[in-house]
C-alpha cells in the first residue's frame, strides 16, 4: 500500500490526499487502486499538482468517500497487466472458434466427426445429424427409437421401451398401501384378504436340518438383528382392542406375552419341554431320565448321554448328572422324583437317594404299603414288608428331573449350533455389505465430456 490516504469526490477529477508524497510515488499516465465499498477502481492519472494533489484523467464514478487506502501503479507494471489480458483474450477467442467448430460438426456433421476438447485432446464420436439419419432414413425428418447403448431405449413405445431397458412389471406400480400398490417398509394397515404369501422352496421336514443355513430357504424369519439381548418376536394386534408379543424369548424359549397381557411372558408347552410321567400327567420337565426296575431308562433330548444301572434290588446309578433339578414343580432341591402310583394314585414305593461325589444319583426304592387302605388298596406283597428294597415294578418307572453339566452333549450341542448360526449370519451380513458397496471409482469407465 502506498503512503497516506486519499479523499475521493462523486463526479470529480481531482483527487486530495493526507499523509500523501505524490511526487515520489506517481508520475503523468500512472494509476491510482482504491477500495471504495468493497468495488475496486483502477484510475489513470492526468497530472500531479503537489504532493497532496493530483488531477485525473476522467471523472471519479464511484461514491465520495474519504481517508482510503490506496496503492499506485506505474504505466510499466498496466502495460504487462494489458499484455498478458490481450493474450489471454486472444486464447479465449480461440477458444470460442474452437466451440463454434465443434457445434458445427456436431450439429451438421454426417457419421464420425472429430472435435477438440478444452484440454487440448480430440474426440470423436457419432454426429447428431449422422444419429437423426440412421434411425429414420431420412435426413430431414426426426424419429424413431435411440438405441440403449447410446443412452435412448431401443423402443418407441412405454412398454417396449421397458422391455429394453430390462424392467419387469413393478416398474409400472405404484407406492402405496392401496390394493395392488407396491407397499413401502415402515407403511402399516396395509388391506387385503391374503396381504402376503410366502412359500419354502425345503422339501424336506422341520427337523432335517442340525442348523439353520441359507441352504434351508425357510419362506420367514423373523429376526432380532444378532442382538443378543433381544428376543425374536411378532407383534399381534386385534383391531386396537388387544395386542400381545408372540416369539423367542431371550431365554431361547417359545413365549407369549407383554402388551395388552402385561408385563408376563408365558412360556408354550410342546414335547421338548414337558413329560408325561410314570402317572400319564403332562409335566414340565427337561431334563428328565425315566429309571425302570430292570436299570434300563428312557431319556429326552437334554438328558442325552446319561447312563444308568442296576446295582442290586432297588439300587440303581444314574451317572452323567449333577444331582437333580430344583424347579419347584418337582419339589424343589430335595424332588426332583415322580413317584409310580395305583389305581388309587397311592405310591407303590418309597424311595431314597444319595448324590454321590462326581453328581451321580444313587437312588434306592422300597417297597410301601398302605395299611391304612382298603384291604384292596394296600399293595400289600407276599413275602414283602413295608419298607424292603425293592425294583421299581415292571411296567412302571420312576421320573427323575436332573440337572446336567455344562459339557453334556445337549449342552455341547446347542453351544456348536448358536456358534454356526452366527457365523451364518456374520456371512450373510457380510455378502449384503459386499453387495451393497459403491463400484470403486478406478474400475468405472471415463465419463466423456461434452463440448465447450
Amino acid at each position: 500500500m502506498s503512503a497516506g490516504t486519499l479523499t475521493l469526490t462523486n463526479n470529480s477529477d481531482a483527487v486530495s490526499g493526507a499523509g500523501t508524497v505524490f511526487s515520489n510515488e506517481l508520475a503523468a499516465g500512472d494509476f491510482i487502486v482504491v477500495t471504495v465499498g468493497g468495488i475496486p477502481y483502477t484510475l489513470p492519472v492526468k497530472a500531479i499538482n503537489s504532493n497532496t494533489s493530483l488531477t485525473l484523467v476522467s471523472n471519479y464514478t464511484g461514491p465520495t468517500q474519504s481517508g482510503a487506502a490506496w496503492s499506485a501503479i506505474t504505466r510499466f507494471a498496466m502495460n504487462l497487466v494489458t499484455a498478458a489480458l490481450v493474450a489471454q483474450s486472444a486464447e479465449a477467442l480461440r477458444g470460442l472458434n474452437y466451440d463454434k467448430q465443434n457445434w458445427q460438426s456436431i450439429f451438421s456433421g454426417t457419421g464420425n466427426v472429430t472435435v477438440r476438447l478444452p484440454d487440448g485432446s480430440s474426440w470423436t464420436g457419432p454426429a447428431w445429424n449422422g444419429i437423426t439419419t440412421a434411425l429414420t432414413g431420412k435426413a430431414d425428418k426426426v424419429g424413431g427409437a435411440v438405441p440403449v447403448a447410446q443412452g435412448g431405449t431401443g423402443a418407441t413405445t412405454q412398454s417396449a421401451a421397458r422391455t429394453g431397458l430390462g424392467l419387469g412389471s413393478v416398474a409400472t406400480r405404484d407406492t402405496g398401501v392401496a390394493g395392488g400398490n407396491i407397499p413401502v417398509l415402515g407403511n402399516a394397515n396395509i388391506a387385503g384378504s391374503q396381504l402376503l404369501r410366502l412359500s419354502s422352496s425345503n422339501t424336506p421336514g422341520i427337523g432335517y436340518a442340525n442348523n439353520y443355513t441359507s441352504a434351508i430357504a425357510a419362506a420367514f424369519n423373523i429376526g432380532n438383528n444378532a442382538n443378543n439381548a433381544a428376543s425374536a418376536v411378532i407383534a399381534y394386534e386385534r383391531g386396537g382392542q388387544f395386542g400381545c408379543l408372540v416369539g423367542l424369548d431371550t431365554d431361547n424359549r417359545f413365549k407369549i406375552g407383554g402388551w395388552s397381557m402385561g408385563n408376563v411372558a408365558y412360556e408354550f408347552y410342546h414335547q421338548g419341554n414337558v413329560v408325561v410321567d410314570g402317572n400319564g400327567y403332562l409335566k414340565k420337565a427337561s431334563p428328565v431320565v425315566k429309571v425302570a426296575g430292570d436299570g434300563s431308562a428312557e431319556l429326552n433330548a437334554e438328558s442325552a448321554g446319561v447312563t444308568v444301572e442296576r446295582i442290586s434290588t432297588g439300587v440303581y446309578r444314574v451317572s452323567g448328572v449333577m444331582g437333580f433339578n430344583s424347579d419347584p414343580a418337582w419339589g424343589g432341591i430335595d424332588g426332583g422324583i415322580e413317584l409310580p402310583t395305583d389305581k388309587n394314585k397311592l405310591p407303590l414305593v418309597w424311595v431314597d437317594y444319595e448324590i454321590e461325589s462326581d453328581g451321580s444319583i444313587l437312588l434306592k426304592t422300597f417297597h410301601r404299603t398302605h395299611p391304612m387302605a382298603p384291604p384292596f388298596a394296600r399293595n400289600e406283597i407276599d413275602g414283602v414288608s413295608d419298607g424292603d428294597a425293592i425294583d421299581i415294578p415292571a411296567g412302571r418307572c420312576v421320573d427323575l428331573r436332573v440337572e446336567m453339566p455344562v459339557n453334556s452333549l445337549w449342552n455341547v450341542e446347542q453351544a456348536r449350533r448358536a456358534e454356526e448360526m452366527r457365523a451364518e449370519y456374520e456371512q450373510q451380513q457380510h455378502e449384503a455389505e459386499q453387495q451393497n458397496q459403491p463400484e470403486d471409482p478406478a474400475s468405472q469407465s471415463a465419463e466423456t465430456e461434452g463440448c465447450e
